[in-house]
């Protein structure tokens, strides 16, 4: 029993991290909308992450918006390239 308070720590650490960074990320995004917006797709692909599993939604997300695309725009033009060509193809909903 003597052992069940530092499982309880080493289990909570890492969700106090998270929480934390969260904090941290929405902070950084109402400086930058267009982080914010890249965010927001990234979220989505997340819930279809957790919901579906890695491999579908990385076949979603390869489908939405190729990796050598993304990386082509971030290079180029930065977040807000990236956000501009997510609300020309109405990925930003």
């Amino acid at each position: 029993m003597k052992y069940i308070p530092a499982l309880a720590s080493a289990l909570l650490l890492p969700c106090a991290a998270f929480s934390q960074g969260t904090t941290a990320d929405l902070s950084l995004h109402a400086q930058d909308p267009c982080r914010a917006e890249v965010s927001k797709f990234e979220r989505a692909i997340g819930f279809v992450r957790q919901h579906q599993g890695n491999q579908a939604a990385q076949a979603l997300k390869e489908k939405l918006l190729p990796a050598k695309l993304e990386n082509e725009l971030l290079f180029k033009d930065g977040y807000c390239g990236l956000a501009r060509h997510l609300r020309e193809k109405g990925l930003n909903k």
